[in-house]
């Protein structure tokens, strides 16, 4: 792996089989925060979940799903990744794990991956019978606090506004859990590169 960025991500979070375990009695499930490079800038894939589905319907989310028995969380997300966008199993470099997150609403205990794809297809291909598309959002939006805005009614709670979709619940306290390890990154991967 030659670019510093990545190799400071690969320091900073756990490795793929030594991030922790579920909270029992918990549903579990692994999602991946895929890192890739578009017209220049790291982006990340995520999906739009169609509005009649069970779990988190119409919410904006990163690829990922269930745990099914005698799955590895890694495997469950390479998996999941390949279902929703296309991607194919073993083409996602893995750089580590962020702390699991748990879902009280739904009880599914949530490890996510953050990973990276050397090579992205020219458009992810969704599946339809659970996805309304792909959205391809840029990191440094992302990691943009002032691009977080917060709710006022009913209930406070921060989202991100992109291209006619919300970030936000889950998939909002999965961003900004990782955030502080992807900014970290970037700033070492700025200080490494010549001025």
């Amino acid at each position: 792996m030659k670019d510093p960025f990545l190799g400071h991500l690969e320091r900073l979070f756990r490795p793929v089989d030594g991030w922790g375990e579920f909270r029992r009695g918990a549903r579990p499930a692994a999602v991946a925060f895929v890192l890739y490079r578009q017209t220049g800038r790291w982006t990340v894939p995520f999906v739009r979940r169609r509005a009649d589905l069970r779990d988190h319907p119409g919410q904006v989310a990163l690829p990922g799903g269930s745990v099914e028995a005698g799955e590895s969380a890694w495997d469950a997300a390479q998996r999941e990744v390949a279902e929703e966008i296309g991607v194919p199993v073993g083409r996602l470099v893995p750089l580590g794990a962020g702390d699991p997150i748990y879902a009280a609403v739904t009880n599914f205990s949530v490890v996510p991956f953050v990973a990276y794809l050397p090579d992205p297809v020219e458009s992810f291909v969704h599946d339809v019978r659970e996805l309304e598309g792909v959205l391809a959002i840029p990191l440094d939006r992302l990691l943009d606090d002032s691009a977080w805005l917060e709710s006022q009614e009913p209930w406070r709670f921060r989202y991100l506004a992109h291209e006619e979709s919300v970030v936000w619940g889950l998939t909002e306290r999965i961003v900004y859990g990782l955030a502080p390890k992807l900014r970290q990154a970037l700033q070492g991967d700025q200080r490494g590169s010549p001025s």
